[in-house]
């Protein structure tokens, strides 16, 4: 009998040490699930206009209304449960999976509410004021963003993680975002202006003013926009006024996505400084006309194309 004790004492040791492993086991994958579903009851969030969108539980049906804010409803973790969105909401890959309900400019209220969503994302200038109005009065939530400084952004990811119960997720995605757009201003807000001419089309000539969001990207680079005191955000403008401001560079999105060659347009003006000294920046336009996270990679590549200016300016 006394020979049996220590190979029992053994036994429960053994059982002891593999019961504590499967409940550490357990702990964690609890702990992990927590982390990535939704958290149940109420939640609440007040939008860009003032208004409270209340939900008696995190939103499971969500319709977007512009593709930045499918971009900001996926970085906030709730891209599966976007079941409606607009045409050219083409990123992250998994948006263009996602059914239509019309285009930026011409939704369609019945598509909308045939997806039964439990939340509905617009944006202030979209176009879509009546289609707010109307689905609020069938009782359908409506969250508006209107982001017109950097920090806007962040703001709208972790409204949007709060009203769809993903708020540690939406805050990491927000603090990153954060924290690059602070590195950015470090590095470049402080260095020598560089006067720019913002090229948005040719045929009309068109530019940007300090106004909008692209315009707190000109500031976060030093850039000064020479047409920044606009009276509109995208005005028409003349040949000879932007010669008359003789930017330091010429900068283009759009333009030069659709027209690859567009810098032969300006070489019939070689007295601006740009053109003389082919100061030609180009930042791809999803990057740096939507107000999402990946506007951090449109500023750094701004921020990089006025430095090279800077650097040629000095050797000048």
């Amino acid at each position: 009998m006394t020979a049996q004790r220590p190979r029992r004492a053994c036994a429960h040791r053994r059982d002891w040490a593999v019961g504590l492993a499967a409940l550490g086991l357990l702990l964690v994958l609890l702990w992990s699930l927590a982390g990535s579903t939704a958290i149940a009851g109420p939640v609440q969030a007040t939008d860009f206009t003032g208004h409270t969108v209340r939900l008696d539980q995190p939103a499971q049906r969500i319709v977007a209304l512009t593709p930045h804010l499918v971009e900001n409803l996926f970085t906030a973790g709730l891209g599966d449960r976007v079941v409606g969105a607009v045409r050219d909401s083409n990123y992250p890959a998994a948006a263009t999976r996602i059914p239509r309900i019309g285009g930026y400019n011409s939704l369609s209220l019945e598509a909308i509410v045939a997806k039964k969503p439990d939340l509905v994302v617009a944006w202030a200038e979209g176009g879509s004021p009546d289609i707010i109005r109307r689905l609020r009065a069938l009782g359908i939530a409506v969250y508006v963003d209107d982001p017109h400084r950097l920090s806007g952004i962040a703001r709208t990811i972790r409204d949007l993680g709060t009203l769809g119960g993903t708020a540690d997720r939406a805050d990491r995605a927000a603090s990153t975002f954060e924290h690059r757009i602070a590195t950015l201003r470090q590095r470049y807000a402080r260095r020598r202006p560089v006067s720019l001419f913002w090229e948005v089309w040719s045929d009309p000539l068109r530019t940007l003013s300090n106004a909008g969001m692209t315009g707190a990207v000109i500031r976060l680079c030093g850039g000064d926009n020479v047409f920044a005191r606009a009276a509109t955000l995208a005005p028409q403008v003349s040949i000879e006024s932007v010669i008359a401001r003789d930017p330091q560079a010429i900068v283009a999105s759009g333009v030069a996505e659709t027209r690859p060659r567009w810098t032969i347009y300006w070489q019939q003006w070689p007295a601006i400084s740009a053109v003389a000294h082919d100061h030609f920046v180009t930042v791809p336009a999803d990057l740096i006309s939507r107000p999402t996270v990946r506007l951090a990679k449109g500023a750094a590549d701004l921020c990089r194309g006025l430095d090279r200016v800077r650097a040629a300016g000095s050797k000048q």
